[in-house]
């Protein structure tokens, strides 16, 4: 992991030294200037990481996820063209976030259970929203898996941050599609492609706002303010299960709004 004095260094370097630097190291290819890059940028690598690790650290190793966004960082360096006028950090953040989610992915992290039970909400959410024309309750969802509310809302916490993923997968497949590649970042230059982001991020907006005022406080703190789920629980006054409860009825709510959008319905 990156240390404090080194993350400190980053610092020391301006926008135009680090468009110097980047320039320099195009031109070059020394591999001195791009560990000066590297070293700048780890911080990205580390805020993902934190992030990411509030959803597997039990099953995960922060220093792993790390090196991980490390990795994606130096990708980023090597595939970025500065001559576009487009922001590096724009573009590594949504990157470095790919690729660890990606990469947590393929390690199979979330026990078996725990996947299982989130696929079965998801499969039973979105049927009974595609019968109803409405958000299925609580109740509704249990009846429809044969389980006990109860039994339903322990499942639903267990499977908040594999429900997370999930929803981020749905983000990351919009993001790599032939016709919205690195649409939150300044690289869609083309108008079909600042068309594209702006309806996206209106869709999204859009689905946040449909959110009870509880989901979308949870999804706000989440995304925006990156704390834990146990943090935010504290803020609310609430428990660790309640919160992860809230957390994954917004995160289908979320995830069925983009898909559907993303399906043109």
């Amino acid at each position: 992991m990156i240390t404090e004095g080194a993350a400190s260094k980053k610092q020391e370097l301006s926008p135009a030294e680090l468009q110097e630097l980047m320039l320099e190291y195009k031109r070059t290819g020394e591999i001195g200037l791009r560990n000066q890059l590297v070293l700048h940028y780890s911080y990205i690598a580390q805020m993902v990481a934190a992030q990411t690790y509030t959803l597997s650290s039990n099953y995960a190793q922060v220093e792993d996820i790390v090196n991980e966004g490390i990795l994606a960082i130096i990708d980023c360096i090597e595939k970025y063209d500065p001559e576009k006028g487009a922001s590096f950090k724009a573009y590594a953040y949504k990157r470095v976030q790919g690729a660890v989610i990606d990469f947590v992915r393929k390690q199979d992290w979330f026990p078996r259970r725990v996947r299982v039970n989130a696929k079965n909400i998801m499969e039973a959410h979105d049927q009974l929203r595609g019968e109803l024309f409405r958000e299925p309750t609580d109740q509704e969802i249990a009846d429809r898996l044969g389980i006990s509310l109860e039994t339903y809302q322990k499942n639903s916490s267990e499977a908040a941050n594999s429900l997370i993923f999930s929803f981020e997968g749905v983000l990351e497949n919009m993001l790599s599609s032939d016709n919205q590649t690195d649409l939150f970042s300044s690289q869609s230059s083309s108008p079909e492609g600042e068309l594209a982001k702006k309806e996206l991020l209106d869709v999204l907006r859009d689905a946040i706002q449909s959110l009870s005022e509880r989901e979308r406080l949870v999804v706000t703190l989440y995304y925006y303010e990156h704390m834990k789920l146990s943090s935010i629980a504290k803020i609310m006054g609430i428990s660790d299960q309640r919160v992860s409860q809230i957390s994954s009825r917004a995160i289908l709510k979320l995830r069925a709004i983009m898909e559907q959008y993303m399906k043109g319905e």
